[in-house]
C-alpha cells in the first residue's frame, strides 16, 4: 500500500487539530485562583432552559427573584472539584435566606457521571446538566471554573473566574448585601 503525500498532510493536520482542540481543552479549565469582582452596568441574567440530573427540562427563570451563585463547571476540571465545598457551605448557610446555588455541568458526558461526582462530594444544592454547551455560550465564560451572583432583580452583580472561595468573607458579604443585610 503506498502512502500519498497529500494522505500524510491530511493525517498530520489532523493530528495538529486534535492537538490544538486539546490544548483548547485544557486552558478552558481556569486553572489561576480567582476572585469577585464587581459588574459594571446592568447585565440582566439570561434565561436558559437546562435539564436537571433526572433528565427533566428546568427553567431557570423559576429562580427569578432569589438570589442567584450560578456557577459553570466540569467534572474534568480540578479547580472545579477544590471549589465546590465552599460552595456547598455557602448553600448551607444562607439557602434559608433565600440563596440558591445552582451549579450548571459543561460536561458533554451523560448526567449519570455528573451524578456520580455530586454524589461523590455529598453536594445538596441544585446541579443541572448543559451537555452541549449552549447556556456556556450563551453566557460567554471563558472556561470553567466561571461564576456569576445574580441579585434578586435578576442583573448580574459579581462574577469569578477560576476558582474561588465561596465560604471566604469576601463572598459572605457580597451574599449578605444581595439578600438585604
Amino acid at each position: 500500500m503506498t502512502v500519498s503525500a497529500s494522505s500524510r498532510r491530511e493525517e498530520s493536520d489532523l493530528k495538529l487539530r486534535w492537538l490544538a482542540g486539546s490544548v483548547l481543552a485544557l486552558a478552558a479549565c481556569v486553572a489561576a485562583a480567582g476572585e469577585l469582582k464587581p459588574v459594571k452596568g446592568t447585565i440582566v441574567a439570561g434565561d436558559f432552559v437546562a435539564r436537571d440530573l433526572s433528565g427533566r427540562a428546568v427553567k431557570f427563570a423559576e429562580l427569578r427573584g432569589r438570589v442567584i451563585l450560578l456557577n459553570f463547571w466540569a467534572t474534568w476540571c480540578p479547580p472545579c472539584r477544590k471549589e465546590m465545598p465552599s460552595m456547598e457551605r455557602l448553600h448551607q448557610r444562607y439557602r434559608e435566606r433565600g440563596l440558591v446555588v445552582l451549579a450548571l455541568s459543561q460536561d458533554q458526558a451523560g448526567s449519570g457521571e455528573v451524578k456520580a461526582f455530586v454524589d461523590g462530594l455529598k453536594l445538596t444544592f441544585p446541579v443541572w446538566h448543559d451537555r452541549d454547551g449552549l447556556v456556556g455560550r450563551q453566557y460567554s465564560i471563558p472556561g470553567v471554573p466561571t461564576s456569576y451572583l445574580i441579585g434578586r432583580d435578576g442583573r448580574v452583580a459579581y462574577r469569578a473566574l477560576g476558582e474561588y472561595d465561596w465560604d471566604g468573607n469576601e463572598a459572605r458579604r457580597a451574599v449578605e448585601a444581595l439578600l438585604g443585610g
